[in-house]
């Protein structure tokens, strides 16, 4: 039996070690979401020029304007509002044109490469599919960690050492759940 349980979870654990590279690195990402965004980053650019009156601008002159942007925003489309300030919305973002004060102010929301793909896979929003792979994962790790169990005999084992540790492994959540989350 033992060697079957080795077998099996030696080769169940090569094959889901990508996976769970991919699951830990997005883990950390999005466990520090206060600190940041995981999925993206906010990029922010003005640009001055000389003021100017205000007046309904035309699409060619909101595409001049937003040629002086290094960021190179893609127009959609503008509003001329009554506040004196023109609202230009772009692909990803917005920009704000004063032409009285002389000032406009790009900001775009950027997918972050990487971490937004991973991220979206480790909480399985994504397609039916990878909730399937998931439940698969799922079941693999949780044959992975019981067959280690039995792995080993003697000390090392669930009956030496082997005890402690799993033992210590299932206080820990619980301490959390009940000082923490209760």
């Amino acid at each position: 039996m033992r060697r079957f349980l080795r077998k099996w979870h030696r080769d169940l654990g090569y094959f889901i070690t990508g996976i769970l590279l991919i699951y830990a690195v997005s883990g950390i990402a999005l466990n520090h979401r206060k600190d940041w965004n995981p999925d993206y980053s906010v990029v922010s650019e003005s640009i001055q020029f000389e003021k100017g009156e205000w007046k309904t601008y035309s699409s060619d002159e909101i595409g001049q304007l937003l040629q002086q942007f290094e960021a190179a925003p893609v127009y959609k489309k503008h509003f001329n509002s009554d506040e004196g300030v023109v609202k230009v919305f772009v692909e990803n973002g917005m920009v704000i044109f004063d032409p009285t004060g002389g000032q406009a102010k790009l900001e775009l929301l950027l997918k972050r490469p990487v971490f937004y793909h991973i991220n979206k896979l480790h909480m399985a929003a994504t397609l039916k599919a990878w909730v399937w792979v998931s439940d698969v994962l799922a079941a693999i790790l949780i044959f992975v960690a019981l067959s280690g169990l039995f792995i080993l005999k003697g000390q090392n084992g669930l009956t030496g050492r082997g005890l402690w540790l799993t033992l210590l492994g299932i206080l820990l959540p619980l301490f959390f759940i009940v000082f923490y989350i209760s």
